[in-house]
């Protein structure tokens, strides 16, 4: 085994440990939530063998665990982002609070706009932003 799968393959166990570790469960009981065997968690959590689908689905389901953050670790990129938004004038912070919301109301209804409609959605959202600032 490559220095570099084998680097792989113990970052995802100290994971998977670290989000065991988090919900306060032993080993058995975490075992018995991914519906396996206390040994063959044992190797899992040693790197021996690799979590399957089925317990990546698990871990989802009963932990709140993103296979991303499981097989590659924290996504450094969102505090990329929040460094960027952090830095922005309020009144863009507004707009992009404001399109956020819109986006996730239009998305849960699987209507979000074309990009042809963003000018008129922009447009939207700065009359949002005026109503408020004249509150």
């Amino acid at each position: 085994m490559g220095k570099e799968v084998l680097r792989d393959r113990l970052d995802t166990a100290a994971r998977i440990r670290e989000v065991r570790e988090r919900a306060g469960l032993t080993q058995e009981k975490f075992a018995e939530r991914l519906g396996i065997s206390l040994s063959g968690y044992k190797k899992i959590e040693n790197a021996e063998n690799q979590i399957s689908v089925s317990g990546l689905r698990k871990l989802k389901q009963n932990f709140q665990v993103t296979t991303d953050y499981i097989l590659f670790g924290p996504d450094d990129g969102i505090d990329l982002v929040w460094e960027q938004v952090q830095s922005c004038t309020d009144t863009d912070k507004m707009y992009l609070l404001i399109k956020l919301l819109y986006y996730f109301m239009k998305v849960r209804n699987g209507e979000f706009g074309l990009r042809d409609e963003q000018g008129d959605i922009d447009k939207a959202i700065f009359h949002v932003m005026d109503e408020i600032r004249n509150i």
